[in-house]
This record gives C-alpha cells, structure tokens and sequence, in this order.
C-alpha cells in the first residue's frame, strides 16, 4: 500500500533536522514551512495518485496567496505582497526533494515519475515577457531544419508542441498508433483511470509529422527505438534564435497564451491544453483582450 503525502511529508521533515555529520540543520524551518503548504494542498493523498495537474493547482494557490508574516506563538498573518517566481521555485524544488526521497526509500514503483517533471513551474514575475509568438515558432521551426542533421524530429516537435501544449514526458512517450495524419488529431493518455487528452495538430505539425519516415513506435524516438533526449539541441536551436535560457516547457505556456490572445475561451483552453481545473488555465486568461471585448460589444454596442 502506497504511503499517503502526509506521512512522506512527516517523515522527510524529520530527516532533515539533523544533518549528515550530525549537526543541526539551521535550515529545516524554511524547509518545514514550504513543505506544510503542499502537506496541506495534497494531505493524505497517496504519493502515486498525486498528478501534475494537482502540482499546477497548488502553485497557482501559492501566486494568489502572497507572502506570510511569521508571528510568535501564533498563526502567520498574509500579506498583500505576493511572491516573486524565485521563492515559488525554492518551493517547487522541496516538493520536488520530497518526491526524490520517496522514490531512493522505494515508496513509489521504480518506473514510476515524479509530477513535478511536469508541473507547470512559473518562468518569471512577468508572465508574458517569455512566451513564444507564432513569428518566433516559426523561427525556432526554421532554425530546427537547419541545425537538426542527425535526428531530423525537432522542426516536428516544436511545430507539435506549440500547437498541442502538450508536457514534455506526453510527446517523449508518443506513439504512433495514437497519432492520426488523416484527422489531425493525437490521442494521449492522462492517466490509468484519467479520460484521455485529445489534441488537434495544426496543418504545420501535420506536415512535419508527415516527413518523418518509418512510423512506427515512437514518435519522437532515437536510432535505437528509445525516447530522445532533445535538450542539447533544443538550447542550440533556441541560442542561435536568440532565446538563450528559455526552457522546451515555455511552448507549453506559449500554446495557452496564443489561444488567449486569440480570444478562445477558457473552457477550449483547458480542453485542449489538458487542464482539470480553471486555476490552471487562468493565468493566460488576463490576455484575452479579444474576447473581453467581444462580450462588451454584445452587451453595450
């Protein structure tokens, strides 16, 4: 039986008191103050049914919540300040500490992966200084076909990414057999007893999936059948266009905010990106001017 968030929480906390040649961690009330927050958002929820959709929920929760005033002997009072994206990762990366310690005490299957690998973590305090537009896929695509000489798949993968949002570890694990060329669409599988996603490709992603040869297996495999591992080329692709730093996951973000922009509601946001919950799409919703401005004019004239 799968321990429950709660006691991993319990028993990590206490493992970091003391450090490894025996002295005081000065360090464990920070650490037991960010790991209580996800204790109280995930609480006694097996550690293997925690999804990343779960993840992208608490840390929007911790955006909206703001900084806390430690108060002696008393609750924390909440302050109007809120956090910078720096202290939201210091709080990602505990949760992500925890979720390592689970997995090296064999609490979890070998196989399985931490939702933090696909959580969507916050980049920076302005969400849109660092999206991707669609000049700048089609860029990064342009790119891609000039410097992807041995693997031939990355014009493909971006082109897909942008358009499906899909996370990383979805389009490493892709299949053929759930890629459809004649009805444009990918099927995508959320999770053992989850409904699955189903993606549309744009008519770009379609024809750069259909140059790829031999499709069988894996879609974005490697020479040996196994997944491949872009990063490095990803990081030359995007220094070469100028994007030095910005991470494969930002066309994820990128896909939410074009559709924003674009005046697609919330609802189709979060059917095609995949969310399960409206905090998960809301944070490309402040972008959706067009359709702001269409409720308007229907209402007012």
């Amino acid at each position: 039986m799968t321990k429950t968030f709660d006691v991993l929480c319990d028993g990590y906390i206490a493992t970091m008191a003391i450090k490894k040649d025996g002295s005081e961690n000065l360090r464990i009330g920070e650490i037991q103050n960010r790991l209580l927050f996800w204790a109280n958002q995930f609480g006694a929820t097996p550690i293997d049914q925690i999804t990343p959709d779960m993840v992208d929920d608490a840390l929007v929760a911790l955006g909206q919540r703001g900084k806390l005033q430690p108060r002696r002997k008393k609750a924390s009072v909440e302050l109007s300040t809120s956090l910078s994206s720096a202290t939201i990762a210091r709080y990602f990366s505990e949760l992500a500490s925890c979720f390592k310690y689970a997995k090296k005490q064999k609490l979890v299957p070998r196989t399985w992966m931490p939702p933090t690998r696909g959580a969507d973590l916050p980049e920076q305090d302005d969400p849109d200084t660092r999206y991707f537009d669609s000049a700048q896929v089609a860029n990064l695509v342009k790119i891609a076909r000039l410097l992807d000489i041995h693997w031939g798949r990355m014009a493909a993968l971006i082109e897909m990414a942008f358009c499906t949002g899909l996370r990383s570890g979805n389009l490493k694990e892709l299949d053929w057999a759930q890629v459809d060329l004649n009805a444009a669409v990918v099927t995508v599988a959320r999770t053992k007893n989850g409904d699955p996603i189903l993606a549309p490709l744009s008519s770009n992603a379609r024809i750069e999936l259909e140059k790829i040869s031999g499709k069988q297996g894996l879609v974005f495999a490697g020479k040996q059948g196994n997944a491949y591992h872009w990063r490095k080329l990803w990081d030359k692709v995007t220094s070469e266009a100028g994007f030095v730093g910005y991470n494969f996951h930002l066309l994820r973000h990128s896909c939410g905010s074009a559709m924003a922009k674009a005046g697609i509601s919330q609802a189709n946001i979060m059917s095609i990106m995949g969310h399960r919950s409206l905090q998960a799409s809301r944070r490309y919703m402040h972008l959706n001017v067009a359709g702001k401005q269409d409720v308007v004019s229907r209402v007012f004239g």
